[in-house]
């Protein structure tokens, strides 16, 4: 019998596999609002990084031909810094302030590229340094690791399939790494393994769905989708960190 848990957790895990299915980065952004009305933080934290890995190792595996894959190497590096930098940072700074400030400047620069203005120097080959690094930082200081990443991809003018691609095979080596780290410190429960065995085919049918809906969207729509999500990112970093303050 299903319970009132599985009934949120179900749709959650199917809505994160058909966005990222369709655009390969998201995925945490659509799962982890839902996931939280019914478990723990630490639950919720291990879900979504077995979908991300499940699920981009679905998209990898369709779209390789279409991967950047000397692009995504070259974000990895700076990405693992960050991700020890955004500790220390965390540490040193209120995590409502960071998630504020990091939020105003997702949805300027996200407003930016809606218009076809192009940041200066995304095409550079610093480009990928600070976007890796911005997002390592905030992978663990804020849990936003996704915005630098779609926002470099899109002011490069990635065509939909590369942008996909790209994006998941990126994803993909930090979730692993990241589902390493939550292991060896002791987030990984046993009880974790059958309820992601319940939720991960909800989420590999949702990545089906995303898949097919791609070859439906056009460039310029899927480039819309793509900036909007990023500017609901953002948006909603500012919403929690202005409510967080009064």
């Amino acid at each position: 019998m299903l319970s009132w848990a599985l009934l949120v957790a179900l749709p959650a895990a199917f809505m994160a596999g058909v966005v990222t299915g369709m655009t390969g980065f998201g995925l945490a952004l659509i799962s982890t609002p839902l996931l939280l009305f019914v478990y723990e933080p630490r639950t919720v934290i291990v879900l979504t990084t077995v979908f991300s890995i499940f699920i981009t190792v679905a998209v990898v595996r369709d779209s390789w031909r279409d991967a950047h894959r000397r692009l995504a190497l070259a974000l990895l590096p700076p990405a693992f810094v960050g991700i020890v930098v955004g500790v220390e940072v965390l540490r040193a700074v209120d995590p409502v302030y960071i998630r504020l400030a990091v939020g105003v400047v997702v949805v300027f620069s996200a407003l930016l590229l809606l218009r076809d203005i192009r940041l200066p120097g995304a095409g550079s080959r610093w480009g990928p340094v600070v976007a890796g690094s911005a997002s390592g930082v905030l992978s663990t200081s804020t849990g936003l690791a996704g915005p630098p990443i779609v926002l470099l991809l899109a002011a490069r003018d990635f065509p939909k399939h590369d942008f996909r691609s790209t994006s998941a095979l990126y994803f993909l080596v930090m979730s692993v790494f990241g589902i390493v780290v939550l292991a060896f410190r002791g987030v990984v429960q046993t009880e974790h393994v059958p309820l992601a065995a319940v939720l991960v085919p909800a989420a590999l049918v949702g990545k089906v769905v995303g898949t097919a809906a791609l070859k439906r969207v056009s460039e310029k729509a899927f480039r819309g989708i793509s900036l909007l999500l990023v500017l609901f990112t953002g948006a909603l970093g500012v919403a929690t960190a202005v409510w967080a303050l009064l």
